[in-house]
């Protein structure tokens, strides 16, 4: 488990408002993403990961601060939480009146989305599925970042998930790459998280004159301006994407 991660954060400059919280899992059963230096938050056991999650869960506020939407995520896809992790989530979505729960996760769980469906319609929650695709790009995604969703269409991906994460910022990708992966995102999805890479040990390489070149473009601006699209960057020192840094 990794202890001095930012576990809770109230994201009020997007157009949906919302709490986040990342929880532990039990494991990413995937695990060969190339960008990912996550994978060490995990816990051994359900009672060592509920007691991080409960504890995680007791700081979102909900009506309390006029918002009904809760972000999860974890180091893993949310169907790798513990079900009593779960069954927190919703609690605490009652107790606080969240009416949208978002969960992330990897394709390859895209059928028990139904499942999770029921669980929280039960208590007249809604729920939206995220799917980080990182670029359509399959050369880059596949080849260099190991997602592991080979010859998936955004049409596949759109029949499970509402949202999506968009990854730029390493070495080999451009501009105009990320204005097609934006392009066929809006499209086909409800709303684009677009992640601003960190350099992770053995993984690509950031490209700080393609993030500053994107920075300074007009198409950055544009972004910034669409309600359906988020912009995070961990790296961002005046923390104008509202990401909070690890301690």
């Amino acid at each position: 488990m990794i202890h001095d991660l930012v576990r809770y954060q109230f994201d009020n400059k997007s157009s949906l408002p919302r709490e986040n919280v990342l929880l532990v899992s039990l494991g990413c059963s995937w695990g060969k993403c190339a960008f990912c230096d996550y994978q060490d938050d995990k816990a051994s056991t359900v009672l060592a990961a509920d007691t991080v999650n409960k504890k995680v869960l007791a700081e979102v506020k909900g009506v309390e601060i006029g918002v009904s939407c809760l972000d999860v995520t974890c180091s893993a896809s949310y169907t790798e939480l513990p079900f009593t992790t779960m069954n927190y989530i919703r609690e605490t979505c009652e107790a606080k009146s969240i009416k949208t729960v978002i969960l992330e996760g990897h394709y390859i769980f895209r059928n028990s989305n139904e499942y999770y469906i029921d669980f929280f319609r039960q208590r007249g929650i809604d729920v939206m599925f995220r799917c980080g695709v990182e670029t359509f790009d399959e050369h880059i995604r596949e080849d260099i970042l190991h997602k592991g969703i080979p010859h998936v269409s955004p049409e596949d991906l759109s029949g499970y998930f509402q949202w999506i994460n968009i990854m730029y910022g390493m070495e080999g990708q451009t501009v105009k790459q990320l204005k097609t992966d934006i392009e066929i995102g809006l499209k086909h999805f409800k709303r684009i998280n677009l992640s601003i890479y960190t350099s992770v040990p053995d993984g690509p390489q950031r490209d700080s004159e393609g993030i500053k070149a994107f920075y300074d473009s007009e198409f950055y601006r544009e972004l910034m301006a669409n309600p359906r699209v988020d912009i995070f960057d961990e790296w961002d020192d005046s923390n104008s994407h509202n990401v909070g840094h690890d301690i």
